[in-house]
């Protein structure tokens, strides 16, 4: 698309040739991008950002650059520091915080160049793969060989290693087996000042042995370094895996059943679970949804005799909860259908996820006080989410909004503020910083531990060019940090606005249909 150059860059350190024993130069050809068009494409996440935002950021980037190797991204960051523009590292963009987005323009590293697998092991029961890949494209070749992801994201199709490592990494099978940090062996980072780091140990778990740096990058959000290689820990194929679906006639009802399997020895794969406006939805723009309440669906894996006894002790637990037992035609379609949540889209409107993480025993306040939220913001709010552990709920509400009205579009940011806010009121917390919620660093971590996370920070990106502007301060175009105190006011006169404005139509027409 446009005009794509490609420019050599020479290797920092010198490679001997192997023939007269002189050290030579290598020269990496490196795929860059100037035309604005492009340019403009990487301006933006999965959530739509009006255009008018680039009064306060520089959203679209200087120059694209593809690198392949990690010599190239060290390049990159020896270039970035020579003309003092930024580096923001990106893979496929399907987080919707800017945490991808340019602040104050600079170089955008679209990573999905580096896609390759690097090995498989299956005797060390290891896979090492580059940052770009997709976790679908991962796991169809993890699977002809008989190995299997414990865990991978959602939006697996589309989402890269290093995006989803960023970002916290908790998705699919983290019930079970952990969050993406949990499956890390062995990182290899390019940090800011351009030397190239392994945090950990291809075959053995980086514990012990001081602090562990695998866990350092693990949701740092690109604002320490660019992973450019990954080896993580996989598994044997399981025997079986199989979906099982319960309906409830409310959302409301799930928390009994929850909280009755999170206290049994029944280890599901993975738990989600949707309410009836997101089946109703679905089967508006003519999708296969069953017309419940609320739906859960749990994925059992293992031997078919331990299936077997779950999916017993799970039908009991669920039933004497008041559950209805779904088809296994149902159940498995829903299973197939893990990674389109947001098939919504296909209306040709936005739909904007929000991400709370909440403890099972605040989850039916959470619920209620969400519930209200979506009315008083005259929103069109869906619910989804997932168990991510015996202890937390990720509550995935999402809101239908034309986003090419900037008005509505921008007041119904404040959404996100306020589904916060009611996550830390209920002992939990949103997932993610971004740009648009730096100023939750301190709600996080503390007032000593963010000072702790800005330290790290600046000791390890001195000169202030790895993804300026998030996590620790929400930068701007003119150089200055927005207080968080302005972005939350800022936030909450958005949600505000949006209480003021008709209510939302957007679906009505399709649901419309539906009902007749």
């Amino acid at each position: 698309m446009g005009e794509t150059a490609y420019h050599p860059f020479c290797e920092l350190a010198p490679r001997n040739d192997g023939r007269n024993g002189r050290a030579r130069r290598q020269v990496f050809v490196m795929e860059t991008s100037d035309d604005k068009l492009e340019r403009r494409l990487y301006s933006h996440d999965l959530a739509p950002l009006p255009k008018e935002m680039d009064l306060i950021f520089k959203t679209t980037p200087d120059q694209v650059v593809r690198p392949n190797y990690a010599q190239e991204v060290a390049q990159m960051m020896a270039k970035a520091k020579a003309t003092r523009k930024p580096i923001v590292p990106r893979g496929a963009g399907t987080w919707g915080l800017g945490g991808s987005v340019p602040v104050k323009g600079g170089y955008v590293l679209d990573m999905t160049a580096m896609n390759k697998i690097v090995a498989i092991d299956e005797k060390n029961l290891i896979v090492v793969a580059q940052p770009g890949i997709t976790w679908k494209a991962l796991s169809e070749a993890l699977d002809a060989k008989g190995l299997f992801l414990p865990c991978y994201p959602s939006s697996a199709p589309s989402a890269t290693l290093g995006g989803w490592i960023g970002t916290g990494g908790t998705g699919i099978g983290a019930y079970k087996h952990g969050s993406a940090g949990d499956i890390i062996r062995d990182l290899e980072v390019v940090l800011p000042t351009g030397e190239i780091i392994h945090t950990g140990d291809k075959y053995v778990p980086a514990n012990g042995g001081g602090p562990n740096l695998n866990w350092l990058f693990v949701g740092s959000e690109g604002i320490l370094g660019v992973i450019t290689e990954v080896t993580l820990a996989v598994l044997p194929k399981p025997d079986v895996q199989r979906a099982a679906a319960y309906s409830f006639d409310d959302l409301s009802q799930l928390t009994p059943a929850i909280r009755k399997l999170s206290r049994s020895d029944v280890m599901p794969m993975h738990i989600m679970f949707g309410d009836r406006a997101h089946f109703e939805y679905l089967r508006a723009i003519g999708k296969d949804a069953p017309d419940v309440g609320c739906m859960v669906t749990c994925s059992l894996t293992g031997g078919k005799e331990s299936v077997d006894l779950d999916e017993r002790i799970l039908d009991e637990i669920m039933t004497s909860s008041g559950a209805k037992k779904m088809p296994s035609e149902v159940a498995e379609h829903e299973w197939s259908e893990r990674s389109y949540e947001f098939r919504v889209r296909e209306m040709g409107i936005g739909a904007i996820p929000g991400e709370i993480l909440v403890p099972i025993e605040g989850f039916d306040k959470t619920l209620e006080e969400t519930r209200k939220l979506v009315q008083k913001m005259k929103l069109k709010g869906p619910v989804i989410g997932t168990v991510a552990d015996r202890n937390t709920v990720m509550l995935m509400p999402y809101y239908l909004t034309d986003e090419h009205n900037f008005f509505r579009s921008t007041a119904a940011m404040g959404f996100g503020k306020k589904l916060g806010d009611i996550a830390f009121e209920n002992g939990g917390r949103p997932v993610g910083l971004g740009l648009f919620f730096a100023g939750n660093l301190d709600r996080y971590r503390g007032k000593e531990g963010a000072e702790l996370v800005r330290k790290l920070k600046d000791l390890i990106d001195p000169d202030g060019i790895m993804n300026p502007g998030k996590v620790v301060e929400t930068g701007t175009r003119f150089g200055i940090s927005l207080p968080a105190a302005f972005m939350n006011f800022g936030m909450n006169m958005m949600a505000g606005m949006k209480r003021l404005m008709p209510r939302d139509k957007v679906g009505e027409k399709e649901l419309s249909k539906l009902k007749k």
